[in-house]
């Protein structure tokens, strides 16, 4: 693992830098470290050091042992570091998948995953017209304006999407779902059919085609979609277009260990 450098006196972005270096070093010893021990390694004050650690515990990503009072990596940072792995993986195993489905129908192609306030394209592959019509890779779709989001609302999380059907719904553009019965519709049609559209709900003009992907134990795991004008992807996709997405995301979840219903 490369080591976060920087200076770490002072406070702003160098207390970043240190709570960031706290967070490796803990993550590479064998051990558990104390407070001295630490201050030691980055020249600093224990206090200084103290306060940081309980940012961090309160934060949830490090564990002080009771007997010891040396501190350790919580599984919360381990997670989110398998989280960004699996992230990294999906891509890698959707790549070839996408470059198929792009040469299939033509159209942009991408590929996201859920977090907290939406869903984040982690993929792209440019649809072969000459003039660029998609999302950029990096992308947040919110979930109640995007096909991707509607997804994740019908397979994902249940307690995320009954936070998104509680809360407000706002108007991305004026097509976008802002009636929470009419958004929980959709969920349900969604969910019967196995694909979602979201045509001039997250950009007048735009679509897209997604279907759900699933990892090795049968949980969502985000999405690939097909984007493009409405007037290539429509509402009501074309058979060939429905087809050919869902069994991308078939392949995709079969890379990922998916066991599905043929």
């Amino acid at each position: 693992m490369p080591r976060v450098t920087g200076n770490y006196q002072g406070e702003g972005i160098q207390a970043v830098l240190l709570a960031l270096g706290i967070l490796e070093f803990l993550s590479q010893n064998r051990s558990n470290a104390g407070v001295t021990e630490l201050a030691r390694h980055f020249d600093t004050s224990k206090s200084r050091i103290h306060r940081h650690l309980q940012t961090l515990m309160s934060g949830g990503y490090v564990i002080q042992d009771e007997e010891s009072d040396r501190y350790r990596v919580s599984a919360r940072l381990m997670a989110l570091g398998e989280t960004v792995g699996q992230n990294f993986d999906l891509a890698s195993i959707a790549r070839p998948v996408m470059e198929d489905l792009r040469a299939g129908l033509g159209h942009g192609v991408a590929v996201s995953v859920p977090e907290p306030d939406g869903m984040r394209i982690i993929a792209v592959v440019r649809g072969g017209s000459n003039a660029e019509i998609g999302v950029k890779r990096g992308s947040l779709m919110q979930y109640h304006a995007s096909a991707q989001g509607k997804l994740a609302l019908a397979y994902g999380n249940a307690s995320a999407a009954r936070e998104v059907l509680t809360g407000t719904l706002d108007a991305v553009t004026p097509s976008s779902i802002t009636d929470p019965d009419v958004l929980r519709q959709e969920i349900d049609v969604t969910k019967a059919r196995g694909w979602a559209t979201a045509g001039n709900q997250t950009m007048v003009g735009l679509n897209a085609l997604a279907a759900p992907i699933f990892d090795a134990i049968g949980q969502f795991a985000g999405t690939i979609s097909i984007v493009d004008a409405t007037q290539f992807v429509p509402d009501t996709p074309s058979p060939n277009q429905i087809e050919q997405v869902v069994a991308a995301s078939k392949r995709i979840s079969g890379e990922l260990g998916a066991r599905l219903a043929s």
